[in-house]
């Protein structure tokens, strides 16, 4: 078993532009385990991908090209090479949509019901880089599912860490441009951290990357998190739609539409900090950080667009989602959700008619009305 790879299940974004980069740089060998056989052929024909660069610090995008990596699909006749992957590295990441879950926690939970089964199985520390409350539990119920025997029940919660993450750096489309050039491109911002759940790994954290981070209280600071960065997005994504724009900078651009997405950012903080009884500098630990800018610029630049921000509008609405979940809290520490709350109301009109969930949201309310649409999507009487 080698202690320098990594099995990352998804080459997307995050999959392409952070984790293999995070942990390229130190030197571990990087396995990608893909869906879909072409990706997985594309990869392999290629052997590189570029990586367009959006600098935190304002200073433009550069683009920086990945090598060095293998790539097997988790579908079709390759599945086996991928379980024999998973039973050999002691480092997995996940970083999928949720429509993927139950295929990753069912791979996963395979592989992990074969490693109980070696003489020497080492420990498998698993990343979780996805945008969700709770995500070790969601995987673990997968993973269960495949764990027919005491000692493969007994080795899963033992030796086997499903490691909570801040997901802390962009990812967004590539133009078509840069998509001609390289079909496998992606664009990413370089935040440098990956917050990491310090009670979580079972191997120990990997010292020799020191981008990430260590931290406790990963459910609060996941839901901080999402209520945080991730609200910020919906909520100046939904005001920028409204006003017609469709890059996510151009809204930013916006005085009006900066204020209240910091009005809505003050709403979230307070609640965020009386719903779980956090001061402001503890919770400041885990929340994504500002860079300084470089002479001149006023912003990050990034082509990311307003429609990415709210995609699955459906499950963005959710009770516990980055709009309604900050507004409720706002609302049971003493205070009234009034930006968070047109937030949600702006969100209920965003429609982009290539996002099928918003298509559906947007025919329920017309429909139904809102306050059905309300109880339905938020889960709020």
């Amino acid at each position: 078993m080698k202690q320098k790879q990594i099995a990352l299940i998804g080459a997307g974004k995050l999959g392409k532009g952070y984790i293999a980069d995070l942990f390229g740089q130190a030197g571990y060998e990087v396995i990608f385990l893909v869906r879909r056989q072409q990706q997985a052929e594309n990869l392999r024909a290629q052997g590189k991908y570029t990586v367009y660069v959006s600098h935190e610090d304002g200073s433009g995008i550069s683009q920086k090209e990945i090598s060095g990596f293998t790539a097997w699909c988790s579908e079709g006749a390759e599945r086996e090479q991928c379980l024999e992957v998973l039973t050999q590295v002691p480092l997995a990441s996940v970083q999928i949509y949720d429509d993927g879950f139950a295929d990753a926690g069912k791979l996963l939970g395979e592989a992990i019901a074969r490693r109980a089964e070696l003489e020497n199985p080492g420990t498998l520390d698993i990343l979780l880089v996805v945008n969700y409350a709770a995500p070790d539990k969601i995987f673990a119920k997968y993973i269960e599912e495949q764990l027919h025997t005491d000692r493969q029940r007994a080795y899963f919660h033992e030796q086997v860490g499903l490691v909570k993450t801040l997901a802390f750096r962009g990812g967004f489309t590539p133009t078509e441009e840069q998509l001609a050039r390289d079909p496998e491109a992606v664009c990413a911002s370089d935040y440098p951290e990956l917050p990491v759940d310090q009670d979580a790994f079972r191997g120990g954290i990997p010292q020799d990357v020191p981008e990430l981070l260590p931290l406790d209280k990963m459910d609060a600071r996941l839901k901080a998190k999402l209520w945080t960065a991730n609200m910020q997005g919906g909520a100046i994504g939904s005001m920028g739609k409204a006003r017609g724009y469709h890059l996510y900078n151009e809204a930013q651009r916006d005085t009006e539409i900066k204020v209240f997405g910091e009005r809505c950012y003050a709403e979230a903080i307070f609640g965020i900090c009386g719903l779980f009884g956090m001061s402001e500098e503890d919770l400041q630990k885990g929340i994504r950080k500002k860079a300084k800018l470089v002479p001149g610029a006023t912003e990050r630049k990034t082509t990311d667009s307003i429609d990415r921000q709210m995609f699955g509008l459906s499950r963005k609405l959710g009770r516990e989602e980055r709009l309604i979940g900050p507004a409720m809290a706002c609302l049971q520490s003493g205070k009234l959700p009034f930006f968070l709350a047109k937030a949600a109301a702006y969100a209920f009109d965003f429609n982009n008619p290539n996002d099928p969930k918003s298509v559906e949201v947007i025919d329920f309310v017309q429909e139904h009305g809102i306050q059905k649409a309300v109880e339905k999507y938020c889960g709020l009487d």
